[in-house]
């Protein structure tokens, strides 16, 4: 082999260690890149599972809405048949002025407590005798009475 050949041997040889090193850096770099689209593919996943969850508390919390929307009708029904309850006994005389303002007192306090009742329920999403039992909790923590705690609430919103 002459001296020519030597050295052309040499730079295919260095050429060719060249390619390999590009090609191995090549498929380091595809690799990484492989690596950032798993990453991506599961924060998209993620993001979309977050999405699901919020459309799903969202229809929960209008599901509730329409609920307390249909017991506040039922109430409001409620109201107009005790007064006209008490305006029939009043009128027959069966009850006297004083009674029937007791009455009237008495059913006010009952639908203010069974309002701060609903708030309670709605907001700490617990059941009526939970929402109940807290309020009579916060009563005898504050020393209040019961109807005085819950016209704060229906006020407020917060017990």
């Amino acid at each position: 082999m002459d001296a020519g050949q030597a050295i052309g041997d040499t730079d295919m040889r260095a050429q060719m260690d060249e390619l390999r090193s590009r090609v191995d850096e090549a498929d380091e770099r595809a690799d990484a890149s492989e690596a950032r689209a798993d990453k991506a593919e599961l924060r998209a996943d993620d993001s979309a599972a977050r999405a699901d969850a919020a459309h799903a508390r969202s229809d929960k919390q209008q599901a509730l809405s329409e609920y307390d929307r249909a017991r506040i009708a039922a109430a409001e029904g409620r109201l107009d048949v005790h007064d006209e309850l008490i305006a029939e006994l009043q009128a027959e005389g069966l009850i006297t002025s004083e009674h029937a303002a007791h009455l009237e007192v008495a059913l006010k306090t009952a639908r203010t407590i069974g309002a701060a009742v609903g708030i309670i329920m709605s907001f700490r999403r617990v059941g009526e005798v939970e929402a109940f039992a807290l309020l009579r909790k916060a009563s005898n923590d504050s020393n209040r009475k019961l109807r005085l705690v819950a016209e704060d609430v229906v006020r407020t919103g917060d017990l």
